[in-house]
């Protein structure tokens, strides 16, 4: 198809589209110039595609696609009252999660508009260190999940090329975690928790003035242990949907027993 349009810049959007090898072997095509996965890949994604195009709309790149709801101070401080936890709000968050996060606990992350599409994107994440192999049974046991992949990385954009082959090609879906790429050997010595069998992650590529917040995390990871990057999985409990509310999040949370939660400006530990 592209030897017969022409086009050489692809998007592409479908169920069939969350298969991240599928488009790592897609973006790998010698006449393709670069790969656009929509986000939401899958039946959400096709109809916003059809209402936009139905109304001409111009195609063109998007910043973010948080998108969703997201809990109010108000409806913060109604959740702690009501699971009887601190009120307190807190001050650089970011550096006291990268700090927990490099003394090997486990932190959840409500805060901000939710994510659109199936990916969790930073705000409704789980974070942890990628060091450790054997994350991928434990902490799925912690949430109840029966998962056979490893968990997928979070860096930052500085980075990609560093960790990362071909990166170049889909680097704007690399930004919501939608295509694998081979792994570098530094990045498969330095990162287990987040590798394939086949020497391939999924990674979400994080800019700083999209996501501020994790970055800085990745940036504070990172000072202490010499590795910024982490584990990103989907804030919620097997056969559940990702955390909305600050109530979800709070029960998704200790529920799983995890060791801290990062709600809008608080930040919780168990």
């Amino acid at each position: 198809w592209i030897r017969k349009t022409g086009c050489a810049h692809v998007a592409v959007a479908g169920g069939v589209f969350a298969n991240v090898k599928l488009n790592q072997r897609i973006a790998a095509i010698d006449e393709l110039q670069s790969l656009w996965v929509v986000p939401h890949m899958g039946d959400g994604g096709l109809a916003v595609g059809a209402a936009l195009g139905s109304i001409g709309s111009v195609p063109r790149q998007i910043n973010h696609v948080y998108w969703g709801t997201q809990p109010s101070d108000k409806e913060i401080r109604q959740a702690l009252s009501l699971a009887e936890l601190p009120k307190r709000k807190g001050t650089n968050i970011a550096k006291k999660v990268g700090a927990l996060l490099a003394d090997g606990k486990v932190v959840a992350r409500c805060a901000g508009p939710m994510e659109w599409g199936p990916r969790a994107l930073g705000n409704r994440s789980i974070l942890a260190s990628p060091f450790d192999a054997t994350i991928n049974d434990w902490l799925n046991e912690r949430l109840q999940r029966s998962e056979f992949m490893p968990f997928a990385p979070v860096i930052r954009s500085e980075d990609a090329d560093r960790w990362f082959k071909g990166v170049s090609k889909a680097a704007e879906s690399a930004r919501f975690m939608t295509v694998c790429f081979d792994v570098t050997p530094e990045f498969a010595k330095a990162c287990p928790a987040a590798v394939h069998v086949d020497g391939t992650a999924r990674p979400q590529i994080v800019r700083v003035h999209e996501q501020p917040d994790l970055h800085a995390t990745l940036t504070a990871f990172g000072e202490k242990t010499g590795v910024p990057a982490l584990i990103n999985t989907s804030f919620n409990m097997h056969e559940e949907p990702m955390v909305r509310t600050a109530t979800d999040a709070i029960r998704a949370w200790q529920s799983a027993k995890l060791d801290a939660l990062w709600l809008g400006d608080h930040l919780l530990k168990l």
